[in-house]
């Protein structure tokens, strides 16, 4: 883990972030824009201040990745974070990369305000959720019995 360092991505980081991310997808079967089209995408999203990547690499390479986005809310003066994606390579998973990730990236919403960081998780990614619950997260509010569930529904194109 000592040669991988894990920070704050610039928009220039795009290419390799995107790469990562068709890695990612194509892992879990899941579909993903080409990785220009996704580059694209994040170079923007970079380049503002609603978005932000963490990143762990050397100077082979980015290995790892992490992507944050961020809105307004009532509740409290900073942003309210989404963790969007986290990836590691899998031959580097167990390496503590994905805990370097985290502790950036939590350390980078502290800095901009942010008093809350929402992560969604599919119910039969135990991996994931072992992951996060190590790192202090929980899917339920503090003095709750109940569970948090996240409702979902893909939308028609505008016209």
């Amino acid at each position: 883990m000592d040669e991988y360092d894990a920070f704050v991505a610039a928009p220039e980081h795009s290419l390799e972030l995107a790469r990562l991310q068709a890695d990612f997808n194509r892992e879990f079967d899941a579909p993903c824009p080409p990785v220009p089209v996704l580059a694209r995408r994040l170079e923007a999203m970079l380049a503002g201040d609603r978005c932000f990547a963490v990143a762990a690499g050397a100077g082979r390479g980015l290995v790892g990745h992490a992507l944050v986005t961020l809105r307004p809310t009532i509740y409290f003066d900073g942003p309210l974070a989404a963790l969007d994606e986290l990836y590691v390579q899998p031959a580097l998973r167990g390496c503590g990369l994905g805990s370097a990730i985290m502790r950036c990236l939590l350390l980078e919403l502290q800095r901009r305000g942010s008093l809350e960081l929402h992560i969604n998780v599919d119910e039969d990614d135990t991996g994931a959720r072992r992951f996060y619950e190590r790192h202090g997260f929980a899917n339920r509010e503090p003095d709750s019995a109940w569970r948090m569930l996240l409702y979902y529904q893909e939308l028609p194109p505008a016209r």
